[in-house]
């Protein structure tokens, strides 16, 4: 593409659309074609980021002040956008994300459902009116805002996951500045202009385009920064935790997990089958709730891999646009990379491949990154793939002797983001609940199949985003608190 054909992406910051100043850019390709330039990425300049903290930190102001219901009622207006924009966004998602257009399109459609509910909520907020001991007097909760929220946001949902973040802290009264993925950038600025074209007051969204080590570093470290979410690599996360904490100021961080799916001898398999396939190979297998092992008590073992080998063979990978394709590519040569030395390890550990485990490059799929949809039998939990996400469509198998005997696998001191149980059993399902410590739990149903409005989802960030104070108030004369003590 020639220079002067090529987009260059367009930071948001105070109500408009700037070009960077940045010398340096990024390249935006599609994964399954790389001789697919899309555009460059600029890598912001401090100066652009410490801009958006400051403009964002004026709006707080006013924002802040701006009744719940008109807020929410931005985020509506937004949704309405997105509903009308639905195809061209899935589309572009397509071509820079990579996941098939039925994914993108089931993405969008999330996000829409997601800002809808969110919106509509603002007009409710989870509070508390509390008796108290004594006559004259009573209690409530009270939330605020915490100002300026920084959203550092990751590729493999890259309107989803931004979205809800940047609806829940604006429906709280945070203003927001988004760092968007460098593989994703087309994409964010879609969900900014819908929130900018809803009405969005100057500086209450801002998107600044850079490099989570140096944009995303600047905005961590602005001291009007208040709360920090991630979505991306444990490196990342973990230094953008570091800095966070040096300003003892609000993070969370969302990164990819070895989320399993434990399938017993009672499960109704067909369901099982499809339940793990769609976990693991769905968006190539690459969000942070996707299935990463799955754990086969011996009865079903064979008769189960037979089955899943058998459906993922047969899987078509390409270019998420065409409708026939059921598989997309990785969204970058690292994240193939890191896939492949996974199962390589993992073979000369022992493990066995049963089908992929290698790059495709035949016809159509020779300048994508795409890999065959991969399953690695015989898979010991002392394995590297048995405990690190392997970024694309992977899924290691372990098989045991027992619904006990899998539990054990599961005793982690962190929290996994998903895990599934497949059985008839009412008791293992109850002892699966209360046994295995993960931020979602399925029963019979895929690792990925999470609704965003459930309250231990949605008040996780309404929390987050907010700061509680117990209030009390006095109303009584100083004979009713005399009388109260039986004075």
């Amino acid at each position: 593409m020639s220079e002067s054909n090529t987009r260059i992406y367009r930071n948001y910051i105070g109500g408009a659309w700037l070009a960077s100043l940045a010398r340096r850019h990024a390249p935006n390709i599609n994964p399954a074609n790389a001789e697919d330039y899309i555009g460059d990425v600029p890598l912001s300049i401090s100066d652009e980021a410490i801009a958006a903290a400051e403009v964002a930190a004026h709006a707080f102001r006013s924002w802040r002040r701006t009744p719940a219901p008109a807020r929410g009622a931005l985020v509506l207006r937004a949704a309405q956008l997105l509903a009308e924009r639905a195809e061209q966004i899935a589309r572009v998602i397509v071509r820079e994300q990579g996941k098939t257009l039925a994914e993108a399109r089931a993405e969008v459609q999330h996000a829409i459902a997601y800002a809808e509910f969110c919106g509509a909520a603002a007009a409710m907020p989870e509070g508390a009116t509390v008796p108290l001991s004594s006559a004259g007097r009573f209690g409530y909760t009270h939330r605020r805002p915490l100002g300026v929220v920084a959203l550092l946001t990751p590729d493999w949902l890259p309107l989803a996951l931004p979205l809800e973040r940047l609806a829940q802290a604006l429906i709280t009264g945070n203003t927001v500045v988004v760092k968007p993925a460098l593989a994703t950038p087309e994409t964010a600025e879609w969900l900014v202009r819908c929130f900018a074209d809803a009405g969005a007051p100057s500086g209450v969204v801002n998107l600044v385009h850079g490099a989570s080590d140096e944009t995303g570093a600047t905005l961590i470290d602005h001291p009007a920064v208040r709360a920090v979410w991630i979505g991306g690599l444990h490196a990342d996360i973990a230094s953008a935790r570091r800095q966070a904490d040096m300003r003892d100021i609000r993070f969370m961080g969302e990164h990819r997990d070895v989320n399993p799916v434990i399938v017993l001898e009672d499960a109704d398999l067909d369901l099982a089958l499809s339940g793990v396939i769609t976990g693991a190979f769905s968006n190539a297998g690459q969000t942070h709730t996707s299935t990463k092992r799955v754990v086969l008590v011996h009865p079903v073992a064979d008769a189960f891999l037979e089955a899943l080998v058998a459906r993922v063979c047969a899987m078509r990978p390409g270019n998420g646009l065409n409708e026939q394709v059921s598989l997309g590519p990785c969204t970058d040569e690292a994240q193939i990379q890191q896939a492949l030395d996974l199962i390589e390890q993992a073979r000369a550990e022992g493990a066995e491949v049963l089908c992929g485990g290698v790059r495709a490059r035949n016809g159509e799929l020779a300048n994508g990154f795409f890999i065959r949809p991969t399953i690695v039998d015989r898979v010991r939990p002392d394995m590297r793939i048995a405990q690190e996400a392997a970024p694309g469509p992977v899924l290691a198998v372990t098989r045991v002797e027992s619904f006990a005997e899998a539990l054990t696998l599961f005793h982690q001191p962190q929290p996994l983001v998903a895990a599934s149980l497949y059985t008839r059993d009412g008791a293992r399902m109850l002892r699966f609940t209360d046994s295995i410590r993960a931020r979602s739990i399925h029963i019979n149903a895929p690792t990925t199949s999470n609704e965003s409005h459930l309250p231990v989802h949605h008040n996780t960030l309404l929390d987050f985003f907010t700061e509680t104070s117990a209030v009390y108030i006095e109303y009584g004369t100083e004979h009713d608190r005399l009388q109260d003590q039986g004075i």
